[in-house]
């Protein structure tokens, strides 16, 4: 059976890009959660792996993170591939 995607050395690392994204901002988890209407701790868990994004909400993530639907797109087309 293949891994779940959460385990994957590509989905790990679009959910890097996406954390370096944030700090790059300089918002806090907090901020970004209040933006969404998502308690902080959902942030905090896809950000430890803890739990995984949806495509919805992956775009809502994205978008609040000031990325378009093609650059975030890219973000996923150019993770280094699982292995």
């Amino acid at each position: 059976m293949a891994p779940k995607t959460i385990y994957r050395v590509d989905y790990r690392e679009l959910i890097k890009r996406l954390r370096d994204r944030r700090e790059e901002l300089g918002l806090s988890q907090s901020e970004i959660a209040r933006a969404l209407g998502w308690p902080q701790q959902r942030l905090s868990a896809v950000e430890a792996g803890a739990r995984r994004l949806d495509i919805i909400e992956f775009f809502q993530l994205t978008s609040a993170l000031g990325l378009t639907a093609q650059r975030a797109v890219r973000l996923v087309l150019h993770a280094p591939k699982s292995k």
